[in-house]
Formats: C-alpha cells, structure tokens, sequence
C-alpha cells in the first residue's frame, strides 16, 4: 500500500469522526516509566546494602528499581540411602538467612523514604541444582545452582519462604490413578521404605526381650519370666526411627540433587507456584555460562568443588506459563534474535499451543560494580497506567514495555508503537492484540531523541520477517502500510533498533484477523 493511499485511507477515517491526534497517542495514555531490574545487595553477596543501593537508585535517574537477593544459596550432599539426614551443607548468605520478613520490611521503608522512586522487593530464584561425580572419588561438581528465575509481585514474606526449590522441597510423585503401575516405577524406593519399616519394628520388638529361667526357692525348681534389656536394639530402634521420620510422607521425591539429568520440571514447579500466588516470574540470564572451582571441607577429607552452569536457552520453550524472560544483555543469541526461540514460543502462543505469550525485559544484574552509571546500562521501560506497585506489576503482566542495552535508554525514548485496522478505527499497543482485524493495517512509530547525532536504524519484524527499515536520526513520527493478506490466523509485530548489534527491543503487538 502506497503512502498515498494510507493518506487517503486515514483522511477517510477523519471524515467518519476519528481525529488525527487520537490516532497518533496510544502510548500518551500511558506513564512511561524507566525501570532497573535485578539489583544484589549483601543480603546475598552484593557489595552494597540495601540503604546503599537504594541511595545510588535515588541519584541515577531510575523511576523503579526491583530488588532481587538470592532466596536461598545452600546446597547439600548426603550419603545414601541416608542422604535425607547424614549429610554435609554449605550455605551462604541469601534471603532465606537473612529473613524474608526483615528484607521485605526493609526495602518497604526504604521505599517510602525516597519517594521519587518506586523501589520492590523481589526475589533471585534458585530452585535446583544436582550433583556430579563423587566427594570419595575427589571430581565433585555442583550443577545448574547459577539457572536462576526473577521473581516479583509477591510480597508476603510466608509466600517467598516456602518458593520449591530443593532447600524448601519441590514436591512428591503421586499416583495418577494406577497404584500398580506407581509402585513398580518406583519399585526401588517402596522397597527402601519396607525395609526400614521391618528393621524398625524387628529392632523395637527386641529392645525388651521377657526370657524365662528356671529358679531353685527352697530346693523347688520353678519356671519364672526375667525382662532383658537390649541397649544395641534400642540404638537401632532409634535410627531407623530418625529414618523414617526424615522420610515422611514416605512418597519418592519428584526431584533430588542426585538427579542422572536436568530437566525443565523443577523450574515448572516453581513457576506454577508463583503464578498460584498471582506474581511475576521471569528467566535470568539464560544464556550465560557459569564456571568456578571452590574450596570446601567435606567431614574427614577437603577438596576443590567444580561449579558449572551452562547456558540454558532451551527452557524458554520447554516451559510455559512464566511471564517472560531476559533479552538484555543475555538473551540475544539464541532466543530474542529474529527466528530464534522466542519466535518459537510466540508462535506457539498465536496457534493456541501456550496459553500465554512470553514477555522481554531488559535485565541488570547490578552487583558489585564501581561505575554507577552502569545502573542505567541495561532498562526496561514500562507503560504503566498508574504510578504504583499496582501499575507497575499490571504493565509487566500486560507485556507493555520494551528493553533497551548500551545505555540506548538515555538517548531516545519510544512515545509510541501502535496498529490500527483501517476499516474499523480499532488499534492496539505493545503487548495487546488487535481483534477482528482487516487489511490494510496502518503502523505508526514515534521517538523522541534525548541526544544529538544519532544515528541508527529501527527494523520492524512481522513475525520472523523483516518488514520495513527505517532511519533514525532525531524525533521521528511516522506512519506505515502493510495491506499484505496472511494466510495465518494470527500474526505479530516487534520493533528492533539497531541491524547487527540490536539494542532496543518492543514485546509484539499481535493482529487476529478476521474471519479465520
């Protein structure tokens, strides 16, 4: 559709009584608002604390900031079959340590003491881990403890203690309606059970043991009953109770630390659980790999413990349900590349296979660093309908929100990225979907620069395929055609600033068209 035509197009639409400017604001309804995501205090090994942080928040220019310590940072080994109490454990500092009820408090009065920014309490999730190798053979290796999730919105200190993970337990396989078929996969289990029930009982039955003895009184031999007292039935009795009091429910657990792999089944778990508690939950880092030997002192013997976490792009698919994910600084190779994972789940999402699309934002991972510039590196700013915790948590719900890296944030600011079906004057904006729609479709893009001199290119996608490339070297204000006809029901729009090194990123608006 020519340029000309969208004029007449939209002249058309004046004369049936919409106006220009109502068309062109969509994003006007809207608070934009910039947002930090996924700040570490020393409440688990950050180099600041939480007032420190909160001070550095305050001066850098942010208007949200999320806090997200680790929930827990302890992992354990355990010798089996006794693994569920003869075991080493080695904990560091963490939410869990630290109490969710005083850092939840503590980032709450922060919160009202400076009032410019609105400051959240979240969480760094670290639901599971497994181990390789053996401590007696020395080649120890801590896997997938750095396979994290952020989560957020919810801020009842009972709900962020009892997150699953393999600290707080992530639940048992249960019969799903064939009691044979469950027992004879877990075969092994049930008959571990029997046995400690047997040795328990055995061991309890000889604690007092009634013997009879033949007694002289008077030169009479008489048969009397003499009460003997076991002290090693007794000590046995005994730890086979603490056994099974550690085994309690006596079911097998769905997931150990002593797992032959991973698989994306603990992470569902968590997931499930947060979206039971109406929160937000979003995967971090999930390209990036994590490698470190540590030190540790094992009872009776010390070594070097590899830790190694590969990337886990491959969850992005492999669960559903979970809010969205980090497209900055680490999502970008694999997943938020045009064609990549993301696609994958986006389509999965318009036939109907997911229930939910997933969102992007842009992630931070603000530690320990000395240039507090970089708190601003890495932004997702928000399009909220109100400035609270309330309008914020219904904007990342919503997907209205795009990402940016490189500081791209500072130098122009998205105003608007809209759809409007010519036909019918409906539209829709980042995250929502345009309903009932006809083509032609008319796209309108605004920016507004903050800096001089740029210069870079805006790329807009439909689906995996490149629409329409777009210079930007100032305020831009512009509106574009697509009158293809899809034979697809539904179809998705995003925004891409920059062709080989992407560094701003809008969630897809969606078109559902008509009669399909």
């Amino acid at each position: 559709m020519s340029l000309i035509k969208l004029k007449i197009a939209l002249i058309s639409m004046l004369c049936l009584g919409a106006t220009l400017p109502a068309l062109a604001q969509r994003g006007q309804q809207y608070l934009i608002l910039k947002a930090g995501l996924h700040f570490d205090s020393q409440v688990s090994g950050g180099k600041y604390s939480l007032p420190e942080l909160a001070n550095f928040i305050d001066r850098s220019g942010l208007d949200v900031a999320i806090i997200t310590d680790h929930d827990n940072m302890k992992v354990s080994y355990g010798i089996r079959p006794f693994d569920r109490f003869l075991k080493f454990s080695i904990e560091e500092n963490s939410i869990a340590t630290y109490r969710p009820e005083r850092y939840i408090n503590e980032i709450n009065l922060l919160d009202r003491s400076y009032p410019r920014v609105i400051l959240i309490p979240g969480v760094e999730a670290v639901p599971y881990y497994r181990w390789e190798g053996s401590p007696m053979t020395e080649n120890l290796v801590l896997k997938n403890w750095h396979t994290h999730l952020l989560v957020f919105g919810i801020e009842d200190p009972r709900v962020i203690a009892q997150l699953p993970s393999i600290a707080n337990g992530l639940g048992y396989r249960k019969p799903d309606g064939k009691i044979g078929t469950y027992i004879i996969e877990n075969i092994t289990h049930f008959g571990l059970m029997a046995l400690y029930f047997f040795c328990f009982f055995l061991s309890a039955a000889l604690v007092i043991r009634r013997k009879h003895a033949l007694i002289d009184i008077a030169h009479i031999n008489r048969r009397r009953k003499r009460i003997r007292f076991s002290p090693m039935a007794f000590i046995f009795t005994c730890l086979f109770g603490v056994i099974l009091y550690f085994q309690y429910p006596f079911l097998p657990l769905r997931y150990t630390q002593y797992d032959a792999e991973s698989t994306a089944g603990p992470y569902q778990s968590l997931i499930d659980y947060v979206n039971r508690q109406n929160g937000l939950i979003f995967w971090a880092h999930p390209e990036v790999t994590h490698q470190e030997k540590r030190e540790i002192n094992i009872p009776l013997m010390r070594q070097t413990v590899a830790i190694n976490t590969d990337a886990y792009p491959q969850y992005i698919t492999e669960t559903v349900n979970y809010t969205g994910f980090a497209i900055f600084w680490e999502g970008m190779k694999t997943i938020g590349k045009p064609g990549g994972l993301w696609d994958i789940a986006l389509s999965e999402y318009c036939a109907g296979i997911r229930k939910r699309a997933p969102w992007a934002i842009g992630e931070l991972d603000f530690e320990n660093s000395n240039d507090l510039s970089n708190i601003t590196e890495t932004s997702t700013f928000l399009f909220a309908k109100e400035r609270t915790r309330a309008g914020i948590y219904e904007a990342f719900r919503a997907g209205r929100m795009y990402a940016t890296r490189g500081h791209t944030g500072d130098k122009i600011i998205l105003e608007d990225f809209s759809i409007y079906d010519l036909h019918t004057g409906k539209s829709a904006f980042i995250g929502e979907t345009l309903t009932q729609a006809n083509a032609p479709l008319a796209l309108h893009i605004r920016f507004r620069a903050l800096e001089k001199n740029i210069d870079t290119q805006i790329l807009i996608f439909r689906n995996t395929t490149l629409f329409k490339k777009i210079i930007l070297r100032g305020d831009l204000d512009e509106w574009f055609a697509d009158d293809q006809i899809s034979d697809e029901k539904t179809v998705y729009y995003r925004l891409y600033v920059g062709e080989s090194w992407p560094t701003l990123v809008t969630n897809p608006i969606f078109v559902h068209f008509a009669g399909r």
